[in-house]
């Protein structure tokens, strides 16, 4: 799967806050962090609204990098859109969508991508 059409996937999960509904979007992830050889751990206040975590340890000779973010987007309602606000359409080679200039690009950038730099022995040096 391309950076393209990951973020894309991530778009197409309507995850509007509230309520947020991010579990489905969430476990997407978390499937492909598993894929990539990534351990995983989810923990949740609301079964709807889970946490997803995962470490990719170093060799301990430098400080450690935090990586997050959120799945969650703010309403569309009453707001006019040119394109579905839920579809991740590529047009003229930009991705449409709630989420794209936020949060659901940032996600699709250091997720999955950081585990397969693992995979190939791409190893930060923090702990």
């Amino acid at each position: 799967m391309t950076p393209v059409e990951l973020l894309q996937r991530l778009i197409r999960f309507d995850t509007t806050n509230p309520p947020g509904n991010e579990a489905e979007c969430i476990e997407f992830v978390r499937g492909l962090l598993a894929d990539a050889g990534c351990e995983t751990e989810v923990y949740a206040r609301e079964p709807d609204r889970p946490n997803l975590v995962t470490r990719l340890r170093g060799t301990g000779s430098a400080p450690p990098l935090l990586l997050y973010g959120h799945v969650d987007v703010v309403t569309t309602a009453g707001q006019p859109w040119t394109r579905p606000p839920f579809g991740g359409e590529l047009v003229d080679g930009y991705v449409w969508g709630r989420g794209a200039l936020d949060m659901k690009g940032g996600a699709r950038c250091w997720s999955p991508p950081s585990c397969a730099r693992r995979r190939r022995g791409c190893v930060r040096e923090a702990t």
